[in-house]
């Protein structure tokens, strides 16, 4: 073999490494991260997962009264704050529970019916809350995505160790940067 056909052997076997290096960058590294507009769309948690029981010991016909008169008032206090929206709605599983075990079916169905009412409230305003922290993103509305995120926060308070929240978390001071420069 002479000196020049085995530099070209050479040189092909270099390119057909530098090739299969770059393919398998673009495979591996290739994956872009995902937006902050696809991370607010995606993975939000629900709101009321849980199955309530009667938290609290004693009369539970008692305990019912007390927790649904708990969520009466935080529900009263939801247009004013987000979280006591999901607190009412705590509340209210709470003593449909107590009533259940008191054996006092119409009350259960009462505060059934304002768990029901109450949560599908809260989620549509999670919802919104959501879509318009996409928007405000997109639209690069630093302030309304910080006003949005500090909503989604109290609204998922009770989450504290979800992704979604972490996620929320990890952008406020980014985005309050942001919006402290656009002022």
């Amino acid at each position: 073999m002479t000196s020049i056909s085995r530099v070209r052997l050479t040189g092909f076997v270099v390119l057909l490494a530098a090739c299969a290096l770059v393919i398998v960058a673009v495979w591996f590294g290739g994956r872009e991260a995902p937006s902050l507009q696809q991370q607010a769309l995606d993975g939000a948690p629900e709101l009321f997962v849980d199955v309530q029981t009667c938290p609290l010991r004693g009369d539970f016909l008692t305990n019912g009264r007390r927790l649904e008169e708990l969520g009466l008032l935080r529900a009263d206090r939801y247009p004013y704050s987000a979280g006591d929206g999901v607190r009412a709605v705590q509340r209210f599983g709470e003593a449909e529970a107590c009533y259940r075990d008191a054996g006092s079916h119409g009350d259960a169905a009462r505060a059934g019916r304002l768990r029901t009412a109450l949560s599908a409230r809260v989620n549509t305003d999670y919802a919104a809350a959501r879509l318009n922290l996409v928007t405000a993103l997109d639209q690069a509305r630093w302030s309304d995505a910080l006003s949005e995120i500090d909503r989604l926060l109290l609204l998922t308070a009770h989450l504290r160790r979800h992704g979604y929240v972490e996620w929320l978390n990890e952008i406020v001071g980014k985005i309050a940067a942001r919006a402290s420069t656009t002022l």
